[in-house]
């Protein structure tokens, strides 16, 4: 009878996976085979992939998800860029001008979206719980995969809201008992979300192989999260030590950065963990549609949204004119239909900030359909870990040529000015540097909110540019839709 259920549990879940992302009426009426054999199943690769595939959708943030989460959420909120125009202006209003309550848009996606990853990737560890002739090496892979996203999404959650349940489902559990554990769990303390996080992670980092594909879990994009996890945290011996690791495993930084986000760029060895994006699929860029100005000369197979993601002038003008990283940014074009060139940094005759410049980091795709682009998005990349070293060398020993020399080598490929450990005399005028350096390096990369926070500069910018913000917005509110769902889920502190 215990096989029968095994077979049986092990069938759905991988149904339940594979087909998660498809609409299907007569889902329910499949029949269940009982004499399907989960070993059996696991002992092919093509097997292992296709149980794995519905946990990695399920943590993939592409399309228009990536839009909410890492530029309205994680980018708008900053001194980088924001958005007017177009009807997505009045959904987001409220999050850029850091009037945030518990029922703004955004969040609860959000918060849906990592505990579906956190569930599922739950639901395949409890199945290799259950098999009992497949190799152990096989079982360890499996689980090192699922904790990687697992970990990887419970940190994801933290920066946004701060610490959340923690959800265990016991082996053989019943709907309503899963349904009831997700309605009761208490969010976990600092110390026990560090504690579970940091355990998923350096699993993942011990057990998966170097290399591979960087969309999935290996051992050096498992290394470089437990990297901005403990640079999260202030680690900052963890942080160096793990990014000291990262540099040794063989990525290398891309020559030309001008072409690195481009699809001729995308296979590359400096993205270290990405999201594959291919037209036509169901894992695709949209940031371009919104980037575009009006009445810009796209293609034809091109969309240009109503929506305009637009660029601080101040932030542009940190640039040296000659760092290719400035590059990436339109400056000035000739719109449909004019002769006359339309300036986006400063008014040509008053000088005034225009705060219209567009980050063209994703280089328009060629062969995009309508909002549909195919340039991967990095997730993390090497350039951050040798910035996150630099960084936490600092806070550990002050300026030493070791992290000067760390920066120099992102300056360097970017044709920026090198800096000398003598222009930094104290710790703070080199966390100040490293800083704008971070900011200039991975714009368009959903970084700054996390780097403004860490470095206790999120709110006090945000009040320099005129918006409300309050202490306690270094986290956003815990979603009301949660809370409705569960009662013993307690909202962040300035939210009630």
């Amino acid at each position: 009878m215990k096989k029968y259920i095994l077979k049986t549990n092990f069938l759905i879940i991988f149904t339940v996976l594979l087909l998660s992302n498809f609409s299907c009426s007569n889902f329910l009426e499949e029949e269940v085979y009982t004499e399907y054999d989960p070993d059996a199943f696991l002992a092919t690769q093509s097997g292992v992939d296709a149980l794995l595939t519905g946990v990695y959708s399920g943590s993939t943030i592409t399309g228009f998800q990536a839009r909410d989460y890492y530029y309205i959420l994680s980018e708008f909120v900053t001194d980088i860029s924001f958005e007017t125009d177009g009807g997505l202006a009045s959904q987001l209003k409220p999050v850029q001008e850091f009037n945030w309550n518990s029922g703004i848009p955004y969040i609860n996606s959000l918060w849906n979206q990592m505990y579906q990853a956190i569930s599922r990737a739950n639901n395949v560890i409890n199945v290799t719980a259950t098999l009992t002739s497949t190799d152990q090496a096989v079982i360890d892979k499996i689980v090192a995969e699922c904790r990687f996203i697992r970990g990887y999404s419970y940190f994801y959650l933290h920066g946004f809201f701060g610490p959340t349940p923690i959800i265990e489902i016991p082996v053989g559990a019943s709907l309503d008992e899963i349904e009831a554990i997700g309605k009761s769990s208490l969010r976990a303390t600092e110390e026990e979300y560090r504690a579970y996080v940091e355990a998923d992670l350096q699993f993942a980092a011990s057990t998966l192989a170097a290399g591979g594909f960087s969309s999935r879990a290996n051992k050096g994009n498992a290394y470089a999260a437990l990297c901005k996890f403990y640079l999260s945290n202030k680690e900052w011996q963890k942080a160096a030590d793990a990014a000291n690791t990262v540099l040794g495993l063989g990525y290398t930084l891309y020559p030309d950065y001008t072409k690195l986000f481009t699809i001729e760029g995308e296979n590359n060895n400096e993205f270290i963990l990405r999201t594959e994006c291919k037209v036509g699929s169901n894992q695709v860029n949209i940031y371009m549609a919104h980037a575009f100005p009006q009445r810009y000369r796209v293609l034809p197979n091109w969309t240009n949204y109503g929506a305009q993601f637009r660029t601080w002038t101040a932030f542009v003008e940190t640039f040296e004119l000659q760092d290719e990283r400035r590059k990436l940014f339109l400056t000035e074009h000739i719109p449909n239909n004019s002769t006359e060139v339309k300036y986006m940094l400063r008014d040509p005759e008053t000088g005034a900030a225009l705060n219209d410049a567009r980050s063209f980091k994703y280089v328009p795709d060629p062969d995009a359909v309508n909002t549909q682009h195919g340039n991967d998005i990095p997730l993390i990349r090497l350039a951050d870990i040798i910035l996150s070293r630099a960084e936490a060398l600092n806070e550990l020993n002050g300026p030493t040529q070791e992290a000067i020399e760390l920066i120099n080598q992102v300056r360097n490929r970017a044709k920026a000015t090198p800096i000398a450990l003598g222009d930094y005399p104290n710790k703070e005028s080199l966390r100040d540097f490293l800083l704008a350096e971070r900011g200039r390096e991975l714009y368009t990369e959903q970084a700054r909110r996390d780097d403004l926070i860490r470095h206790g500069k999120f709110v006090s910018n945000a009040i320099a540019r005129g918006w409300p913000a309050k202490d306690y917005m270094n986290l956003y509110p815990i979603p009301q839709q949660q809370i409705d769902n569960n009662p013993n889920l307690v909202q962040n502190p300035g939210y009630n």
